[in-house]
């Protein structure tokens, strides 16, 4: 839950589309540098560019990272963050 606007210049949370599937997450994880080099360079990514108040919801098995507070433009960003899973689920959600 973003308590403030976040824009580009905060450095925002990229998301991987599709990089939630095991291949991905895998080649991610367990591939050579030029091989995740390749796979970021290929990747459908979206910023999560944000107005106060507005809601992300993701799978966490999604590739992510933030970017880099600029400078000029930049700043704290003030978010409200929580997650839940399946009791049912076993095993390493990746955090």
């Amino acid at each position: 839950l973003a308590l403030q606007d976040v824009t580009e210049e905060m450095g925002p949370t990229s998301f991987l589309l599709k990089s939630h599937a095991k291949k991905q997450n895998d080649m991610f994880k367990n591939g050579s540098t030029d091989l995740k080099d390749e796979q970021l360079r290929n990747a459908d990514c979206r910023l999560a560019t944000l107005n106060k108040g507005d809601v992300v919801l993701f799978d966490a098995r999604v590739l992510h990272c933030g970017g880099a507070n600029l400078r000029d433009g930049g700043g704290d960003r003030v978010m409200f963050n929580f997650s839940f899973r399946n009791p049912e689920v076993i095993g390493d959600m990746g955090y």
